[in-house]
Parts: C-alpha cells; structure tokens; sequence
C-alpha cells in the first residue's frame, strides 16, 4: 500500500514551461493527501520554488530541494537536513566550471548567487520565484558551504565537463544534470535518493511503501529509494529503463492519472 509520494517538478507534476500544474495533477495530491498519504516534492529547485506547489498538499509535508542537499518542511519552513559543499572542494569544483568556459551560479541558502545578470538568471527568477543576488566573485562565497554549484551551458559542453569532474573528483563530488543544458556538482551525500530515505525513515515509511516520480537523470537517485519507480513519458531514456511505470506526459497531468490508480488500488 502506497503511504509515500516523492515527485519532481520541472518536466514532471509541472506542464511543460515549468509554470504551473495541470488540475489533475493537484486534485490526486490532495486527495492523495486527505488520506494520509505523505506528499513530498523532489526538485533541484531552491525551496521557495518546491514550497509554494507543497502547499497545494493539506498539512506540513516534506520539501526536498536543492537536489536533495536541502530538506525543510512546507508549513513549519523547519530544517530536516542542510549539506553543503566543503570549501575547498567547492573552490576546485567551482574552477573546473570556469575552465570549461561556464558562468556558474551558487545556491545558498534560500538565494541564488551570480557574478553577472542574465536572460538564464532572469528566467529563473520568473519560473521558480528564486531570490538572486549578484556578487563580484563567488568565491568570497566559499565559507558558506554552497548546497550546489550549477551552469547552463551547450548539451555538448555538458557531457564534457561531467566527464571531466567525474574523473577529477570521482566520489568527493555529486554530479547531475536537470536537463541536457544545466550541471550541477553537489556534496556527495546530496541526491535525492538519499534525502527521500532520510525523510522515509523520519515518517516510518518503508521502501516498498513509496511511489516516485521523475523525468530525467537527477532522479534515477530518487528511483533506488522508492519500490514504486514511475517515469515520465517525456522523460530520459535512462530513467525509463529502470521504471516500473511509464506515465503519460506532463503537459496531460501524467502524475495524477497513476496517483489515482495507486489510490484506487488502496481500497
């Protein structure tokens, strides 16, 4: 019986754009809700950006963001867990990127740290409500332990520069991609999947209890935690591979036609 669900965001519950949430979609969280059922968005987002689709859920539930580095609950704003990079590894972290010629944000705390204004930057703000603030160098945020070092950049330069701090950094470093043109570098206990296990083991949840659902490489993580795996029709070929269930896409409230089945099989 499903007493878990664990859903990203972007590409995913949201309809294509990332601005909103198809109505079917919200109906099956909050019915899933009202039954006691645990709701928990999963999203590379800063918190601002998961809270305010957690709140369409009843009560305070759990909000995984930043990747997993960051756990805090929707109502409450309580900490349930906060990772952030160590400040010589985010100094080595943050060189790489430069040298693969990216313009690199820092997420710390609930802000988002940048050394120039962008359309990138501009976007965010409007698709996720981030707080961004500009600095001259992001070094001098190195003390703060950033949960995550990001950039855009072409699919190409992508698969690069993972490459490249795969092999430098092996297992001191999480490195993910949302999509073929964002990379993220992460402290190595920050993923989903383990923020999700942490948060099932808060709420005496088993493995077998929990239902995820993603759409790209960042949430296979998220997948090893959940006995239910549900991947997005619009979703990497990698992540459906290890699915048990391929939902219809986004954009036609994907998420909620299987949360009803699921719920329909509680009965």
């Amino acid at each position: 019986m499903i007493r878990m669900i664990a859903t990203d965001l972007d590409g995913t519950l949201l309809a294509p754009g990332g601005l909103s949430m198809p109505e079917r979609n919200r109906a099956a969280l909050e019915k899933a809700a009202s039954l006691g059922v645990r709701v928990v968005i999963c999203t590379g987002r800063l918190f601002a950006g998961g809270r305010r689709y957690a709140l369409t859920a009843p009560g305070d539930q759990p909000v995984i963001c930043v990747n997993g580095a960051v756990v805090r609950m929707s109502r409450s704003e309580t900490y349930l867990r906060r990772v952030g990079l160590e400040p010589g590894l985010a100094r080595e972290a943050l060189d790489r990127f430069r040298a693969a010629g990216a313009k690199p944000w820092f997420y710390v705390g609930d802000v988002c740290f940048a050394e120039e204004s962008s359309d990138a930057l501009d976007a965010l703000k409007r698709r996720t409500g981030a707080s961004v603030e500009l600095v001259p160098d992001l070094a001098a945020k190195y003390g703060e332990r950033p949960e995550k070092l990001l950039a855009l950049l072409t699919p190409q330069q992508v698969e690069a520069l993972h490459g490249d701090l795969t092999a430098r950094f092996g297992p001191r470093l999480y490195v993910t991609r949302s999509s073929e043109r964002q990379i993220e570098a992460l402290a190595p206990q920050a993923n989903k999947g383990l923020a999700l296990a942490m948060v099932a083991r808060r709420f005496g949840v088993a493995r077998e209890e929990i239902a995820a659902f993603g759409d790209n490489y960042n949430d296979l993580e998220l997948f090893r935690a959940a006995g239910i795996r549900v991947a997005m029709e619009n979703g990497a070929r990698e992540l459906k591979e290890q699915a048990d269930i391929i939902a219809p896409p986004n954009g036609e409230g994907g998420v909620g036609q299987i949360v009803e089945r699921l719920l329909a099989q509680r009965r």
